[in-house]
């Protein structure tokens, strides 16, 4: 699976990289609804505190959803100006048409609750300063195989509510992710 997500990442980047060549400018965005929040370069980022707190997928798929309208380019105070620290079962992998690469992780308690994380790719995050840290956590991502129990850091988010496979019901996501790793008893 993380060959796969290489490939993708290479041919985004081969993508964006040909426009660049052709006088284009790079966008700074690849994706759409709360783009800014997804990559931590929304109006609220320098607010958002970088201490993860310790939690996990069930209690995190337990916050009420916040019935307001999602601002485009703010935070939704109190869950997405924290840093979560989760460990969970890492079920899939995939990447997105907007070149994150996204993953379903499940409750090491409760399998049954599922909930994403993403990690945006360092190209369509320009301008962040968190290029490298996303690049890094790509890296990372490639030598833990499904089934892998991680470590995962990520800021919350709160996305619209869709049928994505593996969403929470309230929508939670990591996302951006800042750092995986596999956890070790």
């Amino acid at each position: 699976m993380a060959s796969i997500a290489n490939r993708w990442y290479s041919i985004v980047g081969a993508v964006i990289l040909a426009g660049t060549a052709l006088g284009q400018a790079a966008p700074k965005q690849c994706g759409y609804d709360r783009w800014p929040v997804k990559i931590l370069g929304d109006k609220d980022r320098n607010v958002v505190s970088l201490t993860p707190i310790d939690t996990t997928v069930a209690e995190l798929t337990a916050i009420p959803i916040h019935e307001i309208p999602y601002p485009r380019d703010k935070r939704i105070a109190p869950e997405e100006l924290k840093v979560y620290r989760i460990r969970a079962k890492l079920i899939q992998v995939r990447p997105e048409k907007d070149s994150d690469l996204h993953l379903i992780v499940e409750d090491l308690n409760k399998p049954q609750l599922r909930m994403i994380a993403e990690i945006p790719a360092p190209l369509c995050a320009e301008g962040t300063g968190h290029e490298e840290d996303y690049e890094k956590v790509r890296a990372d991502l490639t030598s833990l195989p499904v089934g892998s129990i991680v470590e995962i850091i990520g800021v919350g988010f709160f996305d619209f509510l869709h049928d994505a496979i593996g969403g929470a019901k309230n929508g939670i996501e990591l996302h951006p992710v800042l750092k995986i790793s596999k956890f070790a008893n």
